[in-house]
């Protein structure tokens, strides 16, 4: 369960910006921000971009949640079979979130050079 906090965490603070009533530039980059986190946090989120489907957020946060959730239990759990101690858990978890971000980020940033 403790695998499942930190993309709790980062849907939990993309729920909020998302839902608001559309504003100025600013508001225009807290829902960039917020979209960027929460695709780090439920990767599967991209199937719903193919053209052919039609999805409201609410549609899209929930699908994220419930396919991308389980696959941090997983890699949660994986990361406990070869850990030795809570504390080795805990930096483990601590570095691969960090990895994935730090790697999710560089992707999108990658894809954004390319196609402009």
């Amino acid at each position: 369960m403790l695998a499942l906090t930190y993309p709790l965490v980062l849907i939990a603070l993309t729920i909020g910006v998302g839902f608001r009533q559309g504003g100025g530039a600013a508001e225009f980059g807290a829902s960039f921000a917020a979209s960027v986190m929460f695709l780090i946090a439920a990767p599967t989120a991209w199937v719903l971009a193919i053209d052919f489907i039609e999805a409201e957020r609410f549609t899209i946060l929930l699908f994220g949640a419930a396919t991308s959730l389980p696959l941090w239990a997983i890699a949660g759990s994986l990361l406990a079979s070869i850990s030795t101690s809570w504390r080795q858990w805990i930096v483990r978890y601590i570095a691969m979130c960090a990895v994935w971000t730090t790697l999710y980020v560089v992707a999108i940033g990658t894809i954004a050079a390319v196609t402009s």
